[in-house]
């Protein structure tokens, strides 16, 4: 497999990822799940790759691009975090409401 094409959809993860961190900033979760699942599309082409030793430059641009990635991921999760626990104090309350409801059929 050519060097340069494996390079190029580790950075394209890189790029998509950086548009999720915006997304996430601009807490437009509609876009971010759009990228999400740009970024699997991405990250299953990785899979079916077989990975060969990348060399010099190359190699080079991949963990640059994979530094990346995970810096755009740890603050992702940061933003995501607080938005997700809301979510699911809402989802409970909602639930305990209709338990209550059904156990005192209101």
């Amino acid at each position: 497999m050519d060097q340069t094409y494996i390079v190029s959809i580790y950075e394209s993860v890189a790029q998509t990822t950086d548009q999720m961190l915006m997304a996430a900033r601009s807490q437009d979760w509609d876009r971010l799940v759009e990228l999400e699942a740009c970024c699997g599309q991405y990250v299953e082409k990785l899979k079916m790759i077989d990975d060969c030793q990348l060399s010099g430059e190359s190699r080079e641009r991949k963990v640059a691009s994979i530094k990346q990635i995970l810096a755009a991921d740890r603050e992702i999760r940061n933003l995501v975090a607080p938005w997700m626990l809301k979510l699911n104090v809402m989802l409970n309350t909602n639930k305990n409401e209709k338990n209550l409801a059904r156990t005192y059929r209101l």
